[in-house]
């Protein structure tokens, strides 16, 4: 199921990489890049072949140029892109609590969920741990 590969591969970043130079991460799983919302911010933002889990530790370090944004992954699970800004439009139908103090990125998988050619997008940071959407809601989240 996409959505255990997705938390096994995030379970083993957040467990492997060091908290201080761990800058969190999104992710974007896909299965149409066509009508989906992105700016690459970056020359290096195509991945032409690579490691998910290694493109993506990389990705998560404060030291690497190409720490911020989303990671794009297909539906045959590639990393296809990183360092990619994804911003969905706002969709009033979704839930979220505002008074949790969340940040752009959480936001920005939570309502990216919901865009046609996405099959589900998450998020680890050091301050809420791991959160998977689709279709506009949690699916799974750790308990922080």
């Amino acid at each position: 199921m996409l959505k255990d590969r997705v938390l096994t591969l995030l379970q083993k970043l957040r467990g492997e990489v060091p908290g201080n130079t761990f800058t969190g991460t999104g992710i974007v799983v896909y299965d149409s890049l066509e009508s989906l919302p992105l700016f690459f911010m970056s020359d290096h933002s195509k991945v032409v072949e690579g490691d998910v889990y290694k493109t993506i530790l990389e990705s998560s370090l404060a030291t690497n140029p190409n720490h911020d944004g989303f990671n794009m992954i297909n539906s045959d699970f590639e990393i296809t892109h990183r360092n990619v800004y994804f911003a969905p439009p706002i969709n009033q139908e979704v839930g979220f609590d505002n008074c949790k103090g969340y940040g752009t990125r959480y936001v920005a998988a939570l309502m990216g969920s919901t865009v046609s050619g996405v099959l589900l997008t998450a998020v680890v940071s050091n301050s809420y741990g791991i959160v998977i959407f689709k279709d506009g809601e949690i699916v799974w989240e750790s308990k922080q």
